[in-house]
């Protein structure tokens, strides 16, 4: 947590991330007032980066899962999310999020 806070790139060996990805459902109670507002619905997929510089090497230091319903994608589509994140994210260690206090 400490160099997600920090921006301290690279992250450390051992970083690992976690994203609840979800169904945008629109805000019932207060349509009204912001019509075009939306809240999270059921979960979609589940992904996670884990960095070992040695061991994924080749990916940026970083290994890959995508999971739904509690089930591992295939291996087709865990190739594709390295090809993204370097194409968008290399010069921040390949995360395209940032710490939001």
């Amino acid at each position: 947590m400490d160099a997600y806070e920090k921006g301290a790139l690279p992250y450390p060996d051992g970083t690992i991330l976690a994203k609840l990805a979800w169904k945008q459902v629109p805000l019932v109670e207060g349509h009204e007032i912001v019509p075009d507002a939306f809240v999270p619905g059921p979960t979609t997929t589940v992904q996670f980066m884990v960095k070992n510089s040695k061991r994924y090497a080749v990916t940026g230091g970083w290994g890959f899962g995508r999971f739904i319903d509690g089930k591992p994608v295939d291996k087709a589509q865990h190739e594709t999310c390295f090809s993204c994140h370097a194409a968008h994210a290399k010069g921040h260690d390949y995360v395209f999020t940032r710490y939001a206090p």
